[in-house]
């Protein structure tokens, strides 16, 4: 059977939902490899889509780069950060970007959204990402934790803007590809290790036919 992205190199970046060894790094570079594509990852905790636009972007709170399947390299060195999205692009020149935002933009403890800042931060990313084909992944369900305030009610406002704001990105729900009822997470944002998995498996079902279109 001919690997349905053989051929294609893959960029993804993302927030922490892609940075921490037990996280979406783990299983998505695996899938995506298994299909033929070639694949470079890298995760900035707590990381906005703003930051991947900055000249240099901040290392809060951990940085993760992985090549391919292999090693997942983690510094939590505040000096040590990812460079921008427009270096990565012109650094690994993908055929398609695949990005994971939302979680960390949302404004869970505040009472209302802010709109206008999630707007132009999305539209900032998507325009240096220029015609290069690209997937919006968003963020899935989570619980209520005084920590980080997640909420259903903000994560599904946050999902329809999303859905609206970052095209010609393909956006991907992830509120869709999982029950609630099903989520289990360590803090009330970040996911179980298994769930991880389950939600990359989610992903990947939902990403290979869009990246595999045209090829």
């Amino acid at each position: 059977m001919h690997p349905l992205l053989a051929g294609l190199t893959i960029l993804m970046i993302g927030d922490s939902h892609l940075t921490h060894k037990n996280t979406l790094v783990a299983s998505l570079p695996e899938a995506f490899v298994a299909q033929g594509a070639k694949v470079v990852t890298y995760g900035l905790c707590s990381s906005k889509p703003e930051d991947w636009v900055d000249e240099k972007p901040l290392n809060a709170c951990g940085y993760t780069k992985r090549i391919g399947t292999e090693h997942i390299n983690v510094s939590m060195d505040k000096n040590d950060a990812p460079p921008n999205i427009q270096a990565l692009m012109q650094q690994w020149h993908p055929d398609a970007v695949v990005v994971v935002f939302g979680d960390a933009m949302a404004g869970y403890s505040q009472p209302q959204m802010p709109t206008d800042w999630i707007k132009d931060q999305v539209h900032a990313l998507v325009s240096d990402i220029g015609s290069t084909k690209c997937v919006w992944i968003g963020p899935t369900w989570g619980h209520y934790n005084p920590r980080y305030g997640k909420t259903e009610a903000r994560t599904v406002e946050l999902a329809n803007l999303l859905n609206k704001e970052v095209q010609p990105c393909h956006y991907v729900d992830s509120t869709k590809l999982l029950q609630q009822k099903d989520v289990s997470t360590e803090d009330g944002l970040h996911l179980t290790s298994e769930d991880y998995t389950k939600w990359s498996n989610a992903i990947i079902q939902n990403v290979e036919p869009m990246l595999a279109k045209g090829q």
